[in-house]
């Protein structure tokens, strides 16, 4: 088991990402009101490959071909469908919505390891991941026809999601990749797939890329360079960091805090008043996070009193 130092590290590492995530989904919906959703994650994704190649050339010598492979071929895919799926979905429904889905990952992620690894959860993440599930359950209502699309469009990125963590784990846990090397294959794998896509796009459609409109589109590019530097960066280094430190099942369940960390943003930056199912949902979210710290916390205490003894 990591010590209680790694751990608390682990903990900050993901709680960091989930901050940067839950503003991301409101920056996505602003930034794509008036220019396309691909072009916007096409230029997003060229942007930090580009940077990833120029800061971490270094990192791409001791890359093994295993890893490329699962890089290129198993991660790089998942990103794209959380990336590609969940800016469509954000057309259709509210970023809240699409974050309360994203949440569901808590019972993929257990789920897919069992298909893929069978690995079972433990005793205290079956529970972590019950209370955690009746807490989504409590921010699930039911939508028009319209919202249902981007309902459906969210799932389907989630899997993307639940996928890229399971990929992460086996990319820094079975092939020893550094933390450095398992985000440059995500994002340059990612990126690969949003370029060819794009120039599809560009192909069917009189605009191209559409150069001229996001250069008269100021806001477009701050939300640009938001996703570059912000979740692309900054989050996906904090995430792969957290997963080096914690099981990939804690990870899915501190993920499941996006939405109480979207209502906070919303309450405090929109002055929208958080409903009480959303507090009570927030709580039970917290309550599970804990839940998943115990044993490592319970572990830190015995190895204190028993240096102490000795």
């Amino acid at each position: 088991m990591p010590s209680g130092g790694r751990l608390l590290v682990g903990y900050a590492a993901i709680f960091g990402a989930v901050v940067i995530w839950a503003l991301s989904y409101i920056v996505m919906k602003s930034a794509t009101t008036d220019y396309p959703q691909l072009l916007f994650q096409f230029w997003r994704y060229a942007g930090v490959a580009v940077l990833y190649v120029v800061c971490f050339r270094r990192a791409m010598h001791g890359i093994s071909g295993t890893l490329w492979k699962l890089g290129l071929l198993r991660l790089g895919p998942a990103y794209f469908v959380l990336g590609l799926f969940s800016i469509y979905a954000v057309e259709y429904t509210t970023p809240t919505r699409v974050v309360v889905i994203n949440s569901l990952i808590v019972g993929f992620v257990p789920l897919l390891r069992w298909l893929h690894d069978r690995v079972r959860p433990e005793y205290g993440e079956r529970w972590a991941i019950g209370i955690a599930l009746a807490a989504i359950a409590l921010l699930l209502e039911p939508r028009n026809g319209a919202v249902r699309l981007g309902d459906g469009l969210a799932l389907i990125g989630m899997l993307g999601y639940a996928y890229s963590i399971l990929h992460t784990n086996r990319m820094l846990r079975t092939e020893g990749a550094t933390v450095v090397q398992v985000s440059f294959l995500g994002v340059t794998g990612c990126a690969g797939y949003f370029i060819a896509t794009a120039l599809i796009y560009a192909c069917v459609h009189p605009d191209g890329l559409a150069l001229g409109t996001l250069a008269a589109q100021p806001m477009t590019m701050a939300g640009i360079a938001y996703m570059i530097l912000f979740v692309s960066v900054a989050a996906n280094f904090l995430q792969v960091a957290g997963q080096r430190r914690l099981p990939p099942v804690t990870v899915a369940i501190l993920f499941c805090l996006e939405p109480a960390v979207a209502a906070v943003f919303d309450y405090f930056l929109l002055g929208n008043r958080p409903p009480l199912r959303v507090i009570a949902s927030g709580a039970l979210l917290a309550a599970a996070t804990l839940l998943t710290a115990l044993p490592a916390i319970g572990a830190r205490r015995k190895r204190r009193r028993e240096g102490i003894e000795a």
